[in-house]
């Protein structure tokens, strides 16, 4: 039962991972067309940022299971 939970948390992160880039161009797109709301500009930092710490940390996380 415990591996079946862990295959489906790795799922759902990845699922909010690939979520999370398609936004982040949907808001990059959104910004060359016209100007971003307050809304979206949290938004787009928000994942801007916690995009490649999340690839960085889980990267080390990886590094260091082994």
């Amino acid at each position: 039962m415990i591996p079946l939970l862990d295959s489906i948390k790795e799922l759902s992160f990845l699922a909010i991972l690939i979520s999370s880039m398609v936004y982040r161009r949907h808001l990059k797109l959104t910004k060359w067309k016209r100007k971003l709301t307050i809304g979206e500009w949290t938004m787009y930092i928000a994942t801007s940022t916690a995009l490649p710490v999340y690839a960085v940390l889980y990267f080390a996380f990886l590094l260091g299971t082994k």
